[in-house]
């Protein structure tokens, strides 16, 4: 009677035993080696979002559905991954084209043959505000600066022949100076840029820029010829560049 007794415990052990290791493997496979922790996200006013996750390993690689210009939709790169060693993870500046309400993301790795898919919500509102407010403004600045750009040549006294928008938006100027400055030397040439260039700046910033201190680049050029003499840097807008250094 003990032996069957003993038996009977046995039995129990390993059928218990078997069943708590098949439970064990069901849950590794099942169990998803890279979890977000928001499937609906809000994007900046530059259309740009974030995700956040947590998983298994500290190397991985994350790519996000994007539309090319046929319309047809592929896996690219974009924004910047970081991974902690514990493998959370914050993907940034994200940005595709501010307008699909979802969008499908991957993260793939090598220690693992399947790769994880999420489709994630953005919620654009905030980026679709800023562009509606961009526009109303550019709208009022076509409006505005024709005119005020035409006082600004009368004030220069004949310094300034005409000033344009050099290409759709008035933030990058135009400004044509007469041809006589051609043959001055290139310390002249420098002084002539630094006192209209800082001239149209200051008289136009206010109304390129209305809530933020910023002014708008310029380029110049000769009258007649169309030659440029210099325009402003790429970094520091006050500080102009002689392309034209023909004379010394």
């Amino acid at each position: 009677m003990r032996k069957v007794y003993l038996l009977g415990i046995v039995l129990g052990l390993f059928v218990f035993g078997g069943c708590t290791q098949k439970k064990n493997e069901q849950s590794s496979v099942t169990e998803p080696w890279l979890t977000i922790d928001n499937h609906t996200v809000e994007a900046d006013e530059n259309g740009q979002f974030e995700l956040t996750g947590k998983a298994k390993y500290s190397s991985f690689s994350a790519k996000v559905a994007i539309k090319n210009n046929s319309g047809n939709t592929t896996q690219g790169t974009r924004g910047i991954l970081k991974i902690d060693k514990d493998g959370t993870f914050v993907w940034r500046n994200i940005f595709i084209d501010g307008h699909q309400p979802t969008t499908d993301v991957s993260f793939y790795t090598y220690k693992e043959k399947e790769k994880m898919n999420y489709t994630v919500n953005v919620d654009y509102s905030e980026y679709v505000a800023r562009k509606e407010a961009d526009q109303l403004a550019e709208e009022k600045m076509n409006q505005t600066m024709p005119t005020l750009l035409a006082e600004i040549v009368t004030e220069s006294e004949g310094t300034i022949v005409k000033i344009d928008k050099k290409r759709s938006s008035y933030k990058s100027l135009l400004v044509t100076v007469p041809l006589t400055v051609k043959y001055e030397r290139n310390g002249e040439k420098k002084k002539y840029m630094d006192t209209i260039g800082f001239f149209v700046q200051d008289k136009t910033a206010d109304t390129l820029y209305p809530e933020k201190e910023q002014i708008p680049y310029i380029t110049f050029r000769y009258e007649t010829t169309d030659e440029l003499l210099g325009g402003s840097d790429l970094i520091n807008r006050r500080k102009f560049i002689l392309y034209d250094d023909g004379n010394y």
